[in-house]
């Protein structure tokens, strides 16, 4: 890809600010920030998107991306890409996966975590601590994870900016969108596009939300899988039963052969390389082994 003179709006991160080091601890947070209005609610007003100064994220973006998710990048270089979805939704708000975080900080390994909007209202000590890592990043996952496929376009609307407004108040914006289920359509794609933020899913599949995940099945998986350019999906909202146990070795088992990690953002922003979107027909993954 080629650079741009101005960033486009999923690169424009705001800044972090170190906070100190939380207890590794996994509980789900029971306080949340004063709400916004969200999607569904009655007599709640439709949200508005944050104001941007920011060029369009067509700026930066090749083609293919604006009718299809981004899946991998093609890049000769070895780096891969850890994503962890922290989704809630109207049946349950879910925890916190501290045990991740702190592996991740050990670590020192980057990583983009793809937010709810109702998540991060519940969950405000864990989004304390996230904000506070420099190396940690955020997507937009929907407001309170629906079948986006099935909403209509003020509705997606609704969803992107309710996550976008929560994520504003703690001085973050999304890097990227990822449709819950992997649950996407060229409509839902343009549409994102149009709220300036690609659509991102993945190309290699942990399982860790899996009933019977192993830690050995999630190691297998993953190293199994990943390649140069690859995005790897876990979760760090509780539902990867095994996750804190296997990422250690993870992370072991990707060094070894080579890989480096990055942020989703620098990963999308490689000039040597092109995002290699998936087939032009919808997925839909089941939703086990995916999210709620």
């Amino acid at each position: 890809m080629t650079g741009a003179a101005v960033l486009p709006y999923w690169l424009a991160l705001g800044a972090a600010v170190a906070a100190p080091p939380a207890a590794p601890t996994s509980v789900p947070a029971t306080s949340a920030p004063p709400a916004i209005s969200a999607p569904g609610m009655s007599g709640a007003p439709p949200l508005s998107a944050p104001p941007m100064s920011v060029a369009p994220a067509s700026v930066g973006l090749p083609p293919a991306a604006a009718t299809r998710p981004i899946r991998r990048v093609e890049t000769q270089q070895p780096e891969v890409v850890l994503t962890f979805d922290a989704c809630a939704t109207k049946k349950g708000w879910y925890g916190f996966d501290r045990d991740v975080f702190e592996i991740l900080k050990r670590e020192q390994v980057p990583a983009t975590i793809f937010v709810s909007g109702l998540w991060v209202e519940t969950h405000p000590e864990a989004m304390a601590d996230l904000t506070g890592d420099p190396l940690i990043e955020f997507g937009d996952h929907s407001y309170d994870h629906p079948h986006m496929t099935t909403l209509s376009a003020a509705r997606v609307d609704e969803e992107i900016d309710a996550t976008e407004a929560a994520l504003s108040r703690y001085g973050r914006h999304a890097v990227a969108f990822r449709p819950p289920f992997g649950d996407w359509n060229r409509k839902l794609v343009e549409r994102v596009r149009e709220r300036q933020l690609p659509t991102v899913t993945w190309d290699v599949v942990s399982g860790d939300p899996g009933t019977h995940a192993t830690t050995a099945a999630i190691v297998r998986a993953v190293l199994g899988q990943a390649k140069a350019g690859s995005i790897i999906v876990f979760h760090i909202n509780g539902r990867g039963w095994k996750t804190h146990e296997a990422l250690p070795e993870v992370l072991a088992g990707l060094r070894q052969r080579g890989f480096k990690f990055v942020s989703l953002s620098e990963l999308l922003r490689d000039e040597t390389g092109a995002p290699a979107p998936v087939g032009t027909q919808a997925v839909s993954e089941p939703p086990g082994p995916l999210g709620p």
